[in-house]
């Protein structure tokens, strides 16, 4: 708009110039024309420069960019609570106990052989404690018995792990009062809970020690002193 009224304004200054020089030329004598006429294309010359001048359109800044701002995200919903690192079981553990895998009952010797006598049985699924190992009989005890079951007819280490872990029958009993159930198999380390008399975990051999028992708490391994607990293992014993 301000560029439209400067133009305006020029031109009407120009054109009132040139009628006034037109005028002053018309009362000249004429022996002055010349002159006049010079002095008359100077004064036009002029009046068209300013006329120019006043045309020409203004320069407009240029204005400079504006900064990005990057919103910081807020926080949605509440922490994420990391899910518990899954417990990984070794290939191969030694176990002290057997299972008897057999249909029925299996029998119990007095000794590594076939022929020898025949001093109990083990029903399907029953097991022992291993008292000494060899390529094909056991020594257990079980209940009131001991004498050898042939390996034919047993599960042994984490095989034997394995299915009394399906039965939902390897277990550790607390026997102390006020046990300290611990992060990592020592005493030095921090205590989770404190265990009362009678608790039952399930046992993980797994991880165990020679001086504590690993158990499983919401899937994650713990350890309980083996001075103050026991294994428990919910299964059949032999007979005579």
């Amino acid at each position: 708009m301000k560029q439209r009224y400067r133009l305006f304004s020029g031109i009407v200054l120009a054109v009132i110039a040139i009628g006034w020089i037109i005028f002053l030329i018309s009362r000249e004598p004429d022996k002055d024309q010349s002159g006049s006429k010079d002095m008359m294309r100077v004064i036009l010359n002029n009046a068209k420069e300013a006329v120019a001048a006043k045309s020409e359109p203004t320069a407009t800044p240029t204005p400079e960019p504006t900064p990005e701002v990057t919103a910081t995200p807020e926080p949605t919903g509440e922490p994420v609570t990391p899910e518990p690192t899954p417990i990984v079981l070794p290939d191969y553990t030694k176990f002290d106990y057997i299972i008897a895998n057999v249909n029925e009952k299996m029998n119990v010797r007095s000794g590594a052989g076939q022929n020898k006598k025949v001093v109990g049985s083990l029903p399907a699924n029953g097991y022992g404690k291993v008292i000494e190992r060899g390529t094909e009989w056991f020594k257990i005890k079980s209940g009131d018995v001991t004498g050898y079951v042939s390996t034919q007819y047993i599960l042994t280490d984490t095989e034997a792990i394995t299915k009394m872990r399906e039965l939902d029958a390897l277990k550790i009993t607390v026997t102390g009062n006020d046990v300290n159930v611990r992060t990592e198999p020592n005493t030095t380390c921090e205590v989770f809970v404190q265990a009362k008399a009678g608790t039952v975990y399930d046992y993980y051999p797994e991880f165990s020690t020679q001086l504590f028992y690993a158990i499983r708490i919401e899937d994650q391994i713990y350890y309980v002193s083996n001075t103050y607990s026991e294994v428990t293992i919910k299964l059949e014993k032999a007979s005579k």
